[in-house]
């Protein structure tokens, strides 16, 4: 039984054979290829009837890099009958299975070139894909080409954009945990060669750090970015990026200094006046039992959200955006000298990129920090282990979209480990320092 590709072109770029196309950075690219088992065919263009899109599994549209199954020829049968029957929104692109090739005419084709320049297309364009692929998998920290944008959401602009493929290691999301880790900490700041946090998709051009002009201009850019997040983030917050349960690169914002003090005191007020001044449009609690819950629910949000995470969490974001503002500038003179050489600039990313998420965890694990909240976490309306700091943020689920400490991370188990490890250290060194302070001040009062 011989093998042998079919390729499925679409000059108009929409559709191959009634499967939507992704565009990649170059536009709208062939990518789909499919390999069966059969004796020689050839490939035709047909009209469908007018029967409806046929439900064909997501599976049979591949890209270049991934593996390609083989299919029998009761599959690929069954895949033609579909295919006969595709959507009539595009007439004269279903796809029939016609016998042998035999010499004769060739079959009428679309708009959009010959059978054979056809053919070149699609195969340049499925090794321009192989390259790519290899291309981001020994670069380091070059992000993958961007998908096309799906629907925003009421909260956060939803942008999708597919993992990097390639990786073994992970479950089914082609990262390992360290590279997950990694990705998160890089979206969530200016700075990441790879990443572009104002661009639609939130990733940079590879090709951008192949030019002196492009690194160091991205340098310089993303600094300047950092000192406009630490205004932002005295004010009312800003922006950052994160992934989804779906892998999509989202938007979201953190909360500002100015902004949540305000909120502070709309909380307190509306505490404090059990529910008859109501800032945030709740609903009016009735009778002295809903009004007192009224009142101790509006306190927790005033102190733990507000002031601990707003306040603090605030505070601290503007000292990281400082910090990383001063990595970017250093990070001119080797891009600007050793950045001249492929083997330099492989070099500069990964010190660089992995400096930054070095400086984000170490901001994460103080005391009030993203990571320290998460580790000290308790639900005391949930099972037993929820009553207890550490372990509640164990039993928690990889994406948890209820709640802000764990809705903008992948909180893996190798997240859990380093946090939880950090934070416990950060509780004994400020445990120290605080008992020393305290020794030092009772002596000076004795003497």
């Amino acid at each position: 039984m011989e093998t042998f590709n079919v390729t499925l072109l679409d000059p108009m770029g929409e559709t191959y054979g009634g499967f939507p196309a992704a565009p990649t950075t170059g536009g709208q690219e062939f990518q789909s290829l499919l390999k069966a088992q059969t004796s020689s065919h050839i490939v035709s263009h047909e009209s469908p009837p007018d029967t409806g899109p046929p439900e064909i599994p997501a599976s049979y549209l591949l890209s270049p890099v991934k593996k390609m199954p083989t299919w029998s020829k009761k599959a690929v049968a069954a895949y033609d009958n579909q295919i006969a029957a595709a959507s009539p929104a595009h007439p004269g692109y279903g796809l029939k299975e016609t016998g042998p090739a035999t010499a004769g005419p060739a079959d009428p084709l679309p708009a959009g070139g010959s059978l054979l320049s056809r053919i070149g297309r699609g195969i340049a364009d499925a090794f321009r894909g192989i390259g790519n692929f290899f291309r981001r998998l020994f670069s380091g920290s070059a992000p993958p080409p961007p998908a096309r944008e799906t629907p925003s959401t009421p909260q956060s602009h939803a942008m999708s954009q597919p993992i990097p493929r390639g990786l073994e290691e992970s479950k089914g999301a082609g990262m390992t945990e360290w590279e997950k880790y990694k990705d998160d900490q890089l979206l969530s700041n200016p700075g990441g060669d790879g990443y572009d946090l104002e661009s639609k998709t939130g990733l940079s051009d590879p090709a951008a750090q192949e030019t002196f002009f492009g690194r160091v201009g991205k340098d310089i850019s993303d600094a300047f970015a950092n000192i406009q997040n630490f205004f932002k983030n005295f004010f009312f917050g800003s922006k950052i990026r994160y992934r989804d349960e779906e892998n999509r690169i989202q938007e979201a914002r953190q909360r500002g200094l100015l902004g949540s003090i305000g909120d502070f005191f709309k909380d307190l007020g509306s505490a404090l006046s059990f529910g008859t001044w109501r800032p945030d449009g709740e609903k009016e609690p009735q009778g002295f039992g809903e009004r007192l819950k009224f009142f101790f629910s509006k306190m927790k949000e005033a102190v733990f959200g507000d002031l601990v995470q707003g306040i603090s969490g605030s505070v601290i974001h503007m000292g990281e955006d400082l910090l990383l503002a001063g990595w970017n500038l250093v990070e001119v003179i080797p891009d600007a000298t050793i950045g001249n050489f492929p083997t330099g600039r492989e070099l500069t990313t990964t010190i660089f990129d992995n400096g930054q998420v070095i400086i984000d965890y170490l901001t994460d694990i103080l005391p009030t920090g993203e990571a320290w909240l998460r580790v000290h976490a308790i639900n005391l309306r949930e099972g037993k282990n929820s009553h207890f700091p550490i372990l509640y943020n164990l039993q928690m689920p990889e994406h948890h979209s209820g709640d802000v400490r764990w809705q903008y991370v992948r909180n893996t188990p190798f997240r859990k480990k380093i946090e939880t490890i950090g934070a416990l250290l950060a509780d004994i060194i400020t445990m120290k320092f605080i008992g020393e302070t305290k020794f030092s001040s009772d002596e000076e009062h004795h003497h």
